[in-house]
């Protein structure tokens, strides 16, 4: 299991940006959506963007410790061959102390030139011909908050995001590599299937397993969670949905510090 580092609180992993992301909507809470697609920011949301690599850089490197800092580029990023041919989604906070990046996520595309990193870690679940170039695997998923029921709901929202951007643009079979205590947590919640052993994959630092999603399934399963928001995030594609309010008093008290 990742070994999370508790003297590394959640709340010093989470970056603070300057950002005009709620400017139309600024009593919304929360605002999800499409970040980036194959290594390039959406127009407007490059500081955005970059803020989304330091979130997962925190993690992966300061918190939980499943990149050594050796590994990073030379720009300080954790990013990697894979954000080249991925969709980044994230979700923002609207806080008192300025908009905060507090859930990241990505789907790698398989394309017709490189495998996805499943197939490379766990080739004993797939034989030849059984993926296509749009088959994809789920990456990079993040939710961090100091309010536990909050941080269930950023994550409920990247899946919600996720699989409506599946379902708009007609990609395939979906699979994802994760941890044996992530598989339990995700049983139920949404529809996935084992598709191979656990083993310890040395570029994770930890024991894994592969899964495949039933994105039909899921999907069903989320939106009856959350009131058809992957509806609702199929119809606002490619902008940001906002959802929940801020709570009484953070406005004023933004504006006084």
């Amino acid at each position: 299991m990742t070994h999370i580092d508790r003297a590394v609180s959640n709340h010093e992993v989470i970056p603070v940006i300057d950002s005009t992301i709620f400017s139309e909507d600024p009593t919304a809470r929360m605002a999800c959506g499409l970040l980036a697609v194959n290594g390039t920011a959406l127009p407007g949301l490059e500081s955005e963007y970059a803020a989304h690599f330091h979130l997962r850089r925190k993690v992966y490197v300061d918190q939980t410790g499943q990149l050594d800092a050796s590994e990073l580029q030379d720009d300080g990023t954790d990013r990697d061959a894979d954000d080249a041919r991925s969709v980044t989604f994230a979700v923002f906070e609207n806080h008192r102390t300025g908009v905060r990046v507090v859930g990241v996520s990505r789907l790698i595309l398989r394309g017709d030139e490189h495998p996805l990193p499943v197939e490379e870690f766990c080739p004993d679940s797939f034989t030849a011909g059984d993926l296509t170039e749009r088959s994809v695997e789920v990456s990079r998923v993040i939710a961090r908050h100091e309010n536990a029921a909050l941080q269930d709901l950023v994550q409920w929202h990247l899946f919600a995001v996720m699989l409506a951007y599946i379902a708009n643009h007609g990609l395939e079979r979906t699979f994802a590599i994760i941890e044996p205590w992530l598989e339990r947590h995700l049983n139920g919640a949404i529809a996935i299937t084992r598709i191979g052993e656990v083993r310890y994959v040395e570029h994770y630092l930890d024991y894994n397993v592969p899964i495949e999603i039933d994105i039909p399934a899921s999907a069903e399963q989320v939106n009856s969670r959350n009131g058809g928001f992957i509806d609702r995030y199929r119809d606002a594609e490619p902008e940001m949905t906002r959802f929940g309010r801020v709570p009484a008093g953070t406005l004023n008290e933004r504006v006084a510090s």
